[in-house]
């Protein structure tokens, strides 16, 4: 499916299982013609509105689709939905490593985080959960081990 049509059809839905279809065929769009700048942002509107762990994976894999296309923007999606929420964010990564690993190297080259250490002890004191906490620590771990490659 061409990227216009996927994109059309992701706007128009609002049921999970469709959405988490359309980004999984998003992955797969022939992207050899561009959107016009209107439909980046109805994409972009779209992406930026999910909310469970499946749609942030799904966005994340997105970074990495075949043929190496927008990856910018993308990459200010993924930058966008930590920001959104940083525990859906994580929890996302976690269960998806392959996809995730990849991300890293987003904060990484963006500079994202100006001080990684506070941003990980911020989550960490607002999260009592033994299961999320080991998540943040594995997240920021690896976000420190790419920054020293």
């Amino acid at each position: 499916m061409e990227l216009k049509q996927v994109a059309d059809l992701l706007l128009t839905t609002d049921k999970y299982d469709e959405r988490l279809n359309l980004m999984e065929e998003l992955y797969w769009a022939e992207y050899d013609k561009e959107l016009p700048e209107n439909e980046i942002d109805d994409l972009w509107t779209s992406l930026i509105n999910s909310t469970s762990k499946e749609e942030f994976i799904a966005v994340q894999k997105l970074y990495s689709n075949p043929e190496g296309a927008m990856l910018d923007f993308y990459e200010r999606v993924i930058l966008s939905l930590y920001e959104k929420d940083p525990i859906v964010f994580i929890d996302a990564f976690t269960e998806s490593p392959d996809d995730g690993n990849n991300v890293l190297y987003i904060f990484r080259n963006r500079g994202f985080f100006e001080d990684f250490e506070s941003e990980r002890d911020a989550l960490l004191k607002s999260n009592e959960n033994n299961e999320t906490r080991d998540k943040i620590e594995l997240f920021f771990k690896l976000y420190d081990s790419v920054c020293h490659t």
